[in-house]
């Protein structure tokens, strides 16, 4: 009897080792993160979305293991907002890199036809325009949790002091343009000839070998220059859809070569999962798939339809992206969410995903909607998503209007009101009923455009919204 206890003893203390063992171990597994950013890819680019031109198998395979989203957006139709956006966790008025350059000062008509002059872009001096190091990037926020940390690609948020290197990345660079592609800081032994898009996933497949040989959890951000112009496709590409849509008169030689290009995005997409595939990684690493800005102008603007507007305007083609979030056994393979998101959003949900602690006394703008991801629920608590765009460009005096001008936009309950700075307007789109923007509405619900008036209004309070300021080059015409 006293053998049989103490063996019974023995057996318990062993289980209960074992599963204190087993929860250590599972507390002290941290997933990884690869987060890849296309540039400028609209909501119509891909396969999965819908465009069967489109050739982004790997991509594809990559929405079928996971969650997409049908209503994801940009914090702004162009790119350094949008960015600064993502990497901060925070609303424009916030981090304040308000536009990628202060065209209209160079154009004098512009300059002229404007009756108030937009908040100034954060710049520091030697360093340009960019996210000031005040801000606690995600990659800071990520370290703290022992995450080794990449980024190589397209950063447009600053030189010199405002580098990657000093926003919380371990390694990395800025690489832009496709062919003879440029670095910054410069780097010498780099043969810079051959495509950015291969060197950039070389470089982040060679990070995640060695944080993966270091048994240290990593956070790859994967900026790719594609398919951002000049529209530089790879040659064997070009030559594919070339041949295969000859004689389509639907489809422009411009569109062409970016079909060749999200080709080879696509590629390089492929090649990292292959990575995590060797390296056993697959398991765990949580994969974020999503565009800076929605697509730029084309002959039929194939990468944008059914969706009304382009890059550098806020109808919904120029904010509306492609979402894709994976993390085999996480998160439910084929699923979909209709929920709005917005790229402020990425920041907090990573740190939800990865049990990251927020960083202290820091503002972030968007909501952690891991719960979403994981199946706990289906709706995200906020009320409103907002914009702010301040880029005056292009005055024509023959139509009396800019090609684009400042804006504030509000979506609420599928209803979206836009608020036009210089004619102290507004108007109403439906998107519930009308999610291509073809019936102005705000006639029709004057109520509802008081409660998104009320609403701007507090959110312009809450983020420090500067409002506009007299123009004194205004000349009225």
């Amino acid at each position: 009897m006293r053998k049989l206890s103490t063996l019974l003893l023995v057996l318990i203390a062993f289980q209960s080792c074992k599963a204190q063992t087993s929860s250590l171990k599972n507390k002290q597994k941290q997933p990884n993160v690869l987060f890849i950013l296309a540039d400028d890819l609209g909501i119509n680019a891909l396969n999965c979305y819908g465009n069967n031109l489109v050739e982004s198998p790997n991509i594809d395979n990559l929405f079928a293991e996971g969650m997409h989203f049908t209503n994801g957006y940009s914090n702004d139709p162009t790119c350094a907002p949008s960015r600064a956006s993502i990497l901060s966790g925070q609303y424009v008025p916030r981090h304040k890199v308000y536009r990628v350059a202060d065209r209209y000062k160079s154009d004098k008509k512009t300059l002229e036809a404007m009756q108030f002059l937009p908040p100034e872009i954060n710049k520091v001096k030697g360093s340009g325009a960019g996210l000031s190091l005040d801000k606690i990037t995600i990659a800071e926020a990520l370290k703290t949790n022992n995450y080794k940390t990449a980024a190589y690609g397209k950063w447009h948020l600053g030189k010199n002091e405002l580098q990657i290197q000093n926003q919380g990345f371990d390694e990395g660079f800025e690489i832009t343009n496709h062919y003879n592609f440029k670095t910054s800081p410069l780097q010498e032994d780099v043969d810079n000839t051959q495509y950015s898009a291969d060197f950039i996933t070389k470089k982040t497949i060679d990070f995640i070998k060695k944080s993966k040989a270091s048994n240290q959890p990593f956070f790859a951000y994967v900026p790719y220059y594609l398919v951002h112009k000049p529209l530089e496709p790879k040659a064997e590409y070009l030559k594919h859809f070339k041949q295969k849509l000859k004689g389509n008169k639907d489809v422009g030689n411009d569109e062409i070569k970016v079909l060749a290009m999200i080709k080879s995005l696509d590629e390089s997409v492929g090649q990292l999962l292959q990575t995590l595939k060797n390296l056993d990684l697959e398991d765990d690493t949580i994969i974020v798939f999503t565009s800076d800005n929605g697509h730029y102008k084309t002959e039929s603007n194939i990468f944008n339809q059914p969706y009304k507007g382009v890059k550098g305007q806020t109808l919904e083609g120029g904010i509306r992206v492609p979402y894709i979030f994976t993390w085999k056994n996480k998160i439910k393979a084929g699923s979909k969410s209709t929920e709005p998101i917005i790229h402020v959003d990425i920041y907090p949900t990573l740190l939800g995903l990865t049990n990251t602690t927020k960083p202290e006394n820091y503002m972030l703008d968007g909501e952690d909607i891991s719960s979403i991801l994981l199946g706990k629920t289906t709706k995200t608590k906020r009320d409103a998503l907002v914009w702010q765009y301040t880029n005056y460009a292009r005055w024509n005096e023959k139509r009396k209007a800019f090609a684009s001008e400042w804006v504030n936009v509000i979506q609420m309950d599928g209803f979206k009101m836009t608020e036009v700075v210089e004619s102290d307007t507004y108007y109403l789109y439906d998107l519930n009923k009308d999610p291509y923007e073809t019936k102005e509405v705000s006639k029709k619900n004057p109520q509802i455009v008081s409660k998104l008036k009320a609403t701007l209004k507090q959110w312009k309070q809450e983020t420090g919204y500067e409002n506009p300021k007299i123009n004194p080059n205004y000349k009225k015409s």
